[in-house]
C-alpha cells in the first residue's frame, strides 16, 4: 500500500519541530519533504498532531508470566505509553549462566507484540573479558553493572575489558545497589575511570518504562533503526494531540498528560488509538545491533 502523510509536525532530535510530508510504501518511509507532495495517492493530514518516533523503553528482569498477565503488563506499562521497542535486561550472577538466562529471556518475549533487544545485568565483581566477548557474540549492546562501593570499581581489570571491546564497543551502565551514603563518591570514581580508560558508558542508569533518549540509542547502536523517522526506515511513530490556538516551539512546551500518545503505530500497524489498544501476540521481532556507537563517531 502506498499513501502520503501530509503536514506532519515531526519532533527533531533537539526537541524542536519541522513540518513535512511523507511518502509511505509497504510500511516504510520512502520520502520526506518540507513541501506538500503532489500526487494522486491517498493522503492523511496530520497537522493536528505532533509526531514522534516510537519509543524505545527498558523492561528490567521480565519474569515468567502466564499469557494473560504478560499481556496486561505490556499493555499497561509499554503499549499505553507509546513504546514500540523494548530493551529487555536479564540478570546473571555468574558468566556460566549467560546462555541459559538469554534463552529464558527470549522465551519470555515469544509473544511480544513489539520488537525487542537484549542486555545483561551483572555484579561488577563478575565482569570479565570473556563475558564481554559473549555479549559481542550474541550482539548485546549493553552491560548494566551492579555496584556496591567504589572499591569494586578499582578491582576490575579495565585494560583487559577494553581489549575485549574491539569491533563491538559494548556500553557500560552503572546501577548502584543500596549505596545512597556513598553514591556521590561512586559516581565520581565511575566518571574518572571511564574517562581514563575511554570506555563507552553512561553516567546513570536509565529508568525502566521511560523513553530512552536519542544519544543513548545512538551509543547502543539501536538508532537509527529505532528511535528515528527517516527515509528508508520503518513506520514506527506516536501521535500526540496538538493544542489549538497556541504557538508551540518545542515538545517541552506541550502539556501531554504525562506524554501519553493518542495514536501509536508499529511497522505500519495501529497499536493504540485513543483508549483502544491492539495486542498482536508474536508480532514483535528480536533485533540485533550491528555496531554499537557507530553514529557516535567524533562525538565521544
Amino acid at each position: 500500500m502506498e499513501y502520503i502523510i501530509d503536514q506532519a509536525n515531526i519532533v527533531k532530535s533537539d526537541s524542536s519541530f519541522i513540518t513535512a510530508s511523507m511518502l509511505v510504501k509497504d510500511d516504510s518511509i520512502q520520502l520526506i519533504k518540507d513541501t506538500i507532495l503532489s500526487t494522486k495517492l491517498m493522503r492523511m493530514n496530520f497537522s493536528s498532531y505532533v509526531m514522534t518516533p516510537g519509543h524505545v523503553m527498558i523492561v528490567d528482569e521480565l519474569p515468567a508470566m502466564a499469557f494473560h498477565d504478560f499481556k496486561n503488563h505490556i499493555i499497561d506499562h509499554y503499549l499505553s505509553r507509546g513504546c514500540t521497542t523494548l530493551l529487555s535486561v536479564f540478570t546473571i550472577q555468574h558468566e556460566k549462566e549467560f546462555k541459559q538466562k538469554l534463552k529464558l529471556a527470549k522465551s519470555y518475549l515469544f509473544n511480544s507484540p513489539i520488537d525487542y533487544y537484549f542486555a545483561i545485568r551483572v555484579p561488577i565483581e563478575k565482569l570479565t573479558p570473556s563475558l564481554v566477548r559473549m555479549c559481542k557474540r550474541h550482539r548485546l549492546p549493553a552491560v548494566f553493572l551492579e555496584i556496591n562501593d567504589g572499591n569494586s570499581l578499582g578491582n576490575v581489570a579495565w585494560g583487559w575489558i577494553k581489549e575485549a571491546l574491539y569491533q563491538f564497543p559494548v556500553t557500560f551502565i552503572p546501577c548502584l545497589r543500596k549505596a545512597a551514603d556513598s553514591s556521590k563518591q561512586i559516581k565520581k570514581a565511575w566518571k574518572a575511570i571511564m574517562k581514563e580508560e575511554r570506555l563507552p558508558h553512561l553516567i546513570e542508569c536509565p529508568e525502566a518504562g521511560k523513553a530512552l533518549k536519542k544519544e543513548m540509542l545512538m551509543m547502543l547502536g539501536i538508532y537509527p533503526k529505532k528511535g528515528d523517522l527517516r527515509v528508508g526506515g520503518e513506520l514506527n511513530y506516536n501521535l500526540f494531540v496538538y493544542p489549538e490556538d497556541r504557538i508551540v516551539e518545542t515538545i517541552e512546551d506541550l502539556d501531554y498528560d504525562s506524554h501519553i500518545p493518542e495514536i501509536t503505530v508499529h511497522r505500519g500497524i495501529i497499536l493504540k488509538a485513543g483508549e483502544a489498544i491492539s495486542f498482536r501476540p508474536g508480532f514483535g521481532n528480536e533485533c540485533a545491533v550491528t555496531v554499537p556507537g557507530h553514529f557516535m563517531e567524533g562525538r565521544r
